[in-house]
């Protein structure tokens, strides 16, 4: 059962890349968030850690402190904590305090706490604490190894405790969060950059689309003019005439395969477009496309040399189009050069490919610019606009074509020496 075809495209690769960047920057965001989480638990851990021990460590020195242990003994006594009032003087309520103050700066927990007696349903607060406090909120110690007699236990509510585990995290969890803003702002930002271009770009594109079909019309009617005349020189006896109409007709074909490359670029890049593949003979298909720029090779004074060695030369592809991707190459090639043009066209077999090899003796090509000239609308700047040829579309077509076919197109290239363009093709065995 065949799939459904999927088409590649740059306007696919940029929404796939930008896809893959906002996916990226949300995975580094929630990353960023899970570690401040982490690092906020794992403080909260130490911190309940130390005043644990700082507790377990007052409880043995309350063993140690004869009017902390009677003061304990005498409101176990009493049975009621609310009736103890009286045995926690504010001695004994200073001396615990700094029992258990002196604990936990031990632990680095320099922090105001409030701490109560708790002993059943029954609670006694030894220090003043306006604020309602969560059963939660509350570090406990049990001293039932101290007085078995009785169930009491000391627990510390510390109001600043968030504070103080934010403030130990520091410069960290600062960092964080801006991070965390930056990237969320970025996010955004990308996301407005994108669609702003991907207008821009739909803006431009249906321009180019508009231009290119009121084109259509003109380069009818010129090549319809140019014929009428050519076929009726023979009689009008100016050779004059016969020479203009014959420029005319050549000029108004490379129109022609300008207007039909850009329509064909269209086509594939809405995926609305299906070559019309045949089995064909590679190497005569490039003799017919240097015989169809006669007349352009002869007015340049192109010398074109074809050196065939490929002993299967037959391919699956699209005669028109295979044969504009050597146009368009020979085209360059008398574009870029300055000298007279000298084209040199070779083919050999390697495994179950084809190689074509286009060189010229033209200005050549910068090794930084070897990736760059396939793309579209790239054309090599040389500082003047006015010397920058082209529009930019020809090698990306090219590029477009023989990937369509399987096959593969490089550049090798040495300033002001010529430049050699590598096709590969598969071919039919």
């Amino acid at each position: 059962m065949r799939g459904i075809p999927f088409h590649w495209n740059k306007n696919t690769g940029r929404f796939i890349l930008t896809v893959s960047a906002v996916a990226s920057m949300v995975g580094l965001l929630l990353i960023q968030v899970n570690w401040l989480m982490e690092s906020i638990h794992m403080q909260e851990a130490i911190f309940t850690r130390g005043v644990n021990m700082a507790l377990s460590q007052t409880a043995l020195n309350m063993a140690n402190d004869e009017e902390l242990n009677n003061a304990m003994h005498n409101s176990i006594e009493k049975d009621s904590l609310i009736n103890s009032q009286e045995v926690f003087t504010q001695n004994i309520i200073h001396r615990l305090d700094s029992t258990v103050q002196k604990e936990l700066e031990f632990y680095h927990i320099n922090l105001d706490f409030h701490f109560i007696l708790i002993n059943g349903k029954d609670t006694l607060s030894l220090k003043r604490n306006e604020k309602r406090i969560k059963k939660g909120e509350l570090f406990h110690h049990t001293f039932e190894s101290l007085y078995p007699e009785s169930d009491i236990d000391l627990a510390i509510h510390f109001p600043g405790r968030s504070s103080f585990i934010l403030k130990r995290i520091g410069i960290m969890f600062v960092t964080s969060v801006l991070l965390i803003m930056f990237t969320i702002a970025l996010i955004f930002l990308i996301l407005a950059y994108y669609r702003r271009d991907r207008s821009f770009a739909q803006q431009v594109k249906d321009m180019i689309g508009n231009l290119t079909h009121e084109f259509m019309t003109p380069i009818s009617s010129i090549s319809l003019a140019s014929n009428m005349i050519l076929s009726k020189s023979p009689k009008l006896g100016d050779p004059t005439i016969l020479q203009f109409a014959t420029a005319i007709r050549e000029e108004n074909k490379k129109l022609q395969r300008q207007v039909d490359r850009l329509l064909h670029l269209a086509a594939v890049e809405n995926s609305g477009f299906d070559y019309k593949k045949e089995t064909l003979d590679i190497q005569q298909l490039i003799t017919d496309a240097i015989q169809s720029m006669a007349f352009h090779l002869k007015q340049n004074d192109v010398e074109v040399t074809c050196d065939f060695h490929a002993d299967q030369s037959m391919v699956y592809g699209d005669s028109l189009h295979l044969s504009d991707v050597m146009v368009n190459l020979l085209s360059n090639s008398i574009k870029y050069t300055i000298e007279k043009p000298q084209i040199r066209i070779e083919t050999k077999n390697h495994e179950q490919m084809i190689e074509i090899k286009v060189t010229d003796n033209g200005i050549g090509i910068p090794s930084r610019e070897y990736g760059r000239i396939f793309e579209k609308y790239y054309r090599i700047s040389t500082g003047d606009m006015h010397t920058t040829k082209g529009f930019g579309i020809g090698l990306y077509y090219v590029k477009m074509v023989i990937n369509a076919h399987g096959g593969t197109i490089s550049v090798k290239s040495e300033i002001h020496k010529g430049s050699t363009f590598i096709i590969t093709l598969p071919v039919v065995v």
